[in-house]
């Protein structure tokens, strides 16, 4: 496939497996952008897992949580727009990333961080190159509270909170497996 697929753990393509039994080949090349690899340097679990305070099984980094939420995205409408913004929606996290809305004073909705997403996208030649070949506008993809299956208000469930969860059930606290996590996929219905 590429790089970044090629050096995933291979628990983490079969859950990626799971989440979308197809992985779009399309995607690739968005994930492979300068920054979407920036995010690949960071932890999705906010810097625990450089505490021996908790035992991380192994790096899942905010790449890879993107990632999994434009899975989801993807099984499920298998539209490019909606796909890209649950990709980008974590584009401008940075490290210990919901620590630092903490520290904004946004530790109810923790969402402070994802002020500079439209910035990034579009000050990104590689992305929006791309976005122009597909037919695809910066506003069509820089805000995915624009699609409820991406992010919706709890208790309404979203991508992003689904793919969270599993992912931190299976990497950080280990309270998923593979087989639990594919059941409860083969139930969900976002209709």
């Amino acid at each position: 496939m590429n790089k970044y697929y090629d050096n995933l753990k291979d628990e983490v393509k079969e859950y990626f497996r799971i989440l979308s039994p197809e992985f779009p080949e399309w995607l690739l090349e968005y994930i492979d952008t300068p920054e979407m690899e920036r995010i690949g340097k960071i932890s999705m679990s906010c810097g625990t897992d450089y505490s021996k305070c908790f035992n991380v099984r192994y790096w899942y980094s905010n790449l890879d949580h993107s990632v999994g939420v434009a899975l989801i995205i993807w099984h499920f409408t298998h539209d490019k727009k909606q796909t890209l913004s649950g990709l980008f929606h974590d584009i401008a996290t940075p490290v210990f990333k919901h620590c630092i809305d903490f520290m904004n004073g946004d530790s109810e909705h923790q969402e402070s961080t994802e002020e500079r997403t439209t910035e990034i996208i579009k000050n990104s030649k590689e992305i929006m190159s791309l976005l122009e070949r597909d037919g695809i506008k910066l506003e069509e993809v820089c805000d995915y509270k624009i699609y409820p299956i991406a992010d919706n208000d709890t208790p309404k469930l979203s991508a992003d909170r689904f793919e969270y969860n599993f992912s931190s059930g299976l990497t950080f606290f280990r309270v998923w497996e593979l087989d639990k996590i594919k059941k409860i996929c083969c139930s969900i219905s976002f209709n």
